[in-house]
């Protein structure tokens, strides 16, 4: 019976072996070759090598080039692109990994989106180049959804020139309209580097907003901290207008007109002598800014000592270097800003200050807080 009983266990234990093992061998691809780990073996260490990208789907085509260490839109009048996205891109193809192989079968192909950018459905190709060399292409068709909200996804990719398809895992949701791609960010200026704000309208009335001695905190110069704004955050808006200052679009100054449009100059001046200088108009409901920076030492003034402990105002040389850079990047574009930037780079005096009972209420969900 004991020997029996062994005979039935062991039957059992090498049954169930045989089940996990053919499982694992359905479950995975039956070629062993290296391939089967990422689907571009290698293509990790060759990155700083890669100079171009280029994007090709029905609904746009664009080529991102790489010129010293910045990145360009060629199509965009060469205007810089955003570094963190092609540097996310790069990586995020470069680390992708296999988890099955799909059909190698052309007319299973839009089943999966992986037809070719030269068909109307969804498929991306992106190559990467280096001069004119190929370090790699890929066909990105259809996101397998898998009911997460955050880390890897799954896709369906055919490298280009190959007719096998591939479901891998990674980071490949990338954008295939150009305008997401262009470096949104045009500016970025701590709120507490600023020490005045005056905002200039085309027949000279200014309205000059000024820090009243203590971080986060503005006002007129003939109220300071007694000045009563339209409504309680709006000093500080404003005096936050250049951080992370972001773009709806951009165009060359060259084919840029305003028109018969007024001009309003901001000047925002910073403790450490920096000047930013705006010149926003209004044009067929949309609003259109230009820059330039400079330095003034005679501008230079001591911060309040919460702002001094910050460390972020600059020294001499740093501020004569950021308003290098900033012209140099900025001066041959005018900006497509939303309607919040846009109104308070235009302000007038009565549009920031009033009397106390005309004070607008902050919406509640605007203040952090619920409804009584």
């Amino acid at each position: 019976m004991i020997k029996k009983l062994n005979s039935l266990t062991i039957l059992f234990i090498v049954t169930v072996v045989m089940v996990v093992l053919m499982l694992i061998t359905i479950q995975r691809p039956s070629d062993n070759n290296d391939d089967y780990a990422l689907l571009f073996p290698g293509l990790f260490d060759k990155l700083s090598t890669v100079d171009t990208l280029k994007f090709k789907s029905s609904q746009d085509e664009f080529t991102l080039f790489k010129k010293d260490e910045d990145w360009y839109i060629k199509e965009r009048w060469n205007h810089l692109a955003d570094f963190n996205l092609v540097k996310r891109a790069l990586i995020d193809i470069a680390e992708s990994k296999i988890l099955d192989r799909k059909t190698a079968n052309p007319e299973q192909y839009p089943i999966l989106g992986v037809e070719g950018a030269d068909n109307a459905g969804s498929s991306l190709l992106v190559t990467l180049l280096s001069g004119d060399n190929e370090m790699a292409s890929l066909i990105i068709g259809n996101e397998r959804e898998v009911g997460q909200t955050s880390g890897p996804r799954q896709f369906y990719v055919r490298r280009d020139g190959e007719q096998r398809t591939w479901f891998v895992e990674g980071y490949l949701n990338l954008n295939p309209f150009m305008i997401n791609w262009i470096k949104s960010e045009v500016v970025n200026i701590a709120r507490e580097r600023i020490a005045q704000v005056n905002i200039i309208q085309p027949n000279g009335d200014t309205a000059t907003l000024v820090n009243v001695g203590a971080k986060d905190k503005f006002g007129t110069p003939e109220a300071l901290d007694k000045t009563v704004f339209k409504y309680e955050q709006l000093g500080y808006d404003i005096a936050g207008t250049l951080v992370q200052l972001r773009m709806e679009d951009v165009q060359p100054i060259s084919d840029f007109s305003r028109g018969d449009a007024e001009i309003v100059t901001a000047e925002f001046i910073t403790f450490d002598g920096m000047k930013v200088i705006t010149e926003t108009s209004f044009i067929d409901g949309q609003y259109f800014t230009t820059f330039k920076a400079e330095f003034d030492p005679a501008l230079v003034k001591t911060a309040p000592e919460d702002i001094e402990a910050l460390n972020v105002l600059k020294s001499a040389d740093d501020v004569n270097k950021e308003v290098a850079k900033l012209n140099k990047d900025l001066h041959a574009w005018a900006y497509r800003f939303g309607g919040f930037v846009g109104t308070n780079l235009m302000r007038a005096k009565s549009d920031i200050v009033t009397e106390t009972s005309n004070v607008i209420p902050m919406p509640m969900d605007m203040m952090g807080v619920g409804a009584p």
